[in-house]
C-alpha cells in the first residue's frame, strides 16, 4: 500500500483520537481547563470570620492605634488602606449634608471637632474568587457558560483620636455566592450576530 493511500486513515485516526481525547477531558471535569479568577485584598485574614474575631478585640478608648498592627490592621502594610483627615472624615459620616451633626454618634462628633488631632482608617478587605464550571467543549465553543463566584468581603473603619481608636464599625458580605448560567444556542454565531445588529443600528 502507497503512503498516499494511507494519509486517509491516518488523517481519520488522528481525528478519532483527538476527539477521545476531548471527551476525555470532558469527563474529568476538564482537568482544570476552564479558566479561574482571583482578587485577593490583605491576604493577612483568611476569612470574613477571623476579620470579625480581630475587630472585636479592638476596645474604643482604650485600643492604641500602635497597637492596631499586633490585632491586624496594620496600616502601614495592609493592602488598599485609606487614610482620611477630619475633613475625610466629614465627607464620609456626613455625606453631602444629608445627615446632621448632632445625629453622629458622639464618639464621631468629638473625633471631628478635634480636626487635626482626628484621623480614620478605612481597611477594605476581601477574597474573591471567580470560577467557571460545566462542559468544557460547549463552554469554550460559547454555547453553555456557568460562571461561578465566591468569597467574601469587609470594610473595617476605625476612627483615631489622639493616638487611641475613638470609634469602629464594620459593614460587609461574610459569604459571597453568585451563579451566572448563560446559554447561547448558536454559540460564537450569536456574538456575531449581536455585534452586526450593534453595527447596524449606529447607521439607523
Amino acid at each position: 500500500m502507497s503512503e498516499g493511500n494511507l494519509g486517509g486513515p491516518r488523517r481519520y485516526a488522528r481525528v478519532v483520537a483527538s476527539l477521545a481525547v476531548a471527551l476525555v477531558l470532558v469527563g474529568c471535569g476538564g482537568l482544570g481547563l476552564l479558566p479561574y479568577e482571583s482578587d485577593i485584598k490583605n491576604t493577612s485574614f483568611q476569612n470574613y470570620q477571623a476579620v470579625t474575631a480581630a475587630y472585636n478585640q479592638i476596645t474604643p478608648g482604650l485600643t492604641r492605634a500602635s497597637d492596631l498592627n499586633q490585632i491586624g490592621f496594620d496600616a502601614s502594610r495592609t493592602p488598599n488602606v485609606e487614610i482620611l483627615s477630619y475633613l475625610g472624615v466629614i465627607e464620609r459620616f456626613m455625606p453631602r449634608d444629608s445627615i446632621h451633626f448632632d445625629t453622629l454618634a458622639p464618639a464621631v462628633q468629638n473625633c471631628i471637632e478635634a480636626r487635626d488631632r482626628c484621623m480614620a482608617y478605612v481597611f477594605r478587605l476581601s477574597s474573591l474568587h471567580q470560577e467557571r464550571e460545566g462542559n468544557v467543549l460547549l463552554d469554550l465553543l460559547g454555547f453553555h457558560r456557568i460562571t461561578y463566584n465566591h468569597g467574601w468581603s469587609a470594610e473595617v473603619v476605625l476612627l483615631v483620636l489622639d493616638g487611641r481608636v475613638a470609634y469602629k464599625v464594620i459593614s460587609g458580605r461574610p459569604n459571597i455566592q453568585d451563579y451566572r448560567d448563560r446559554v447561547q444556542p448558536l454559540g460564537p454565531l450569536q456574538d456575531i450576530g449581536g455585534a452586526a445588529v450593534r453595527t447596524a443600528q449606529r447607521f439607523w
